[in-house]
């Protein structure tokens, strides 16, 4: 019983000592990326503005990698006259950008 205790006990300690080896070389990439969104405007109260295209082309020129886009606003519109029973309802999605970099040196 103390042999398979003692061999449990080495096998712990080998595998600590492997994880710990394994994380110390890894590296940081967290510190290697720039991150910046970008987001519909809001021109009034519960009015929006889409993002310009020249301003997503933009960035792309300056070094800018797209690496998502998700909705980020729904807004349900009736249109048609009161008349109209049910009038027809139009759901406007409005995007948000997420973009990623290498860190310049010597920038934050």
């Amino acid at each position: 019983m103390s042999k398979f205790i003692a061999f449990g006990l080495f096998v712990a300690v080998c595998l600590a000592t492997g994880l710990l080896w394994a994380q110390r070389s890894q590296t940081n990439e967290r510190g290697l990326y720039e991150v910046r969104s970008v987001f519909p405007r809001e021109i009034s109260p519960a009015q929006y503005q889409q993002v310009e295209p020249r301003e997503l082309q933009m960035l792309a020129d300056q070094g800018w990698e797209l690496v998502g886009v998700v909705p980020y606003i729904f807004k349900n519109e009736e249109h048609g006259t009161p008349e109209m029973a049910p009038r027809p309802m139009v759901t406007q999605t409005y995007p948000a950008y997420f973009f990623k970099r290498l860190r310049v040196a010597g920038v934050r």
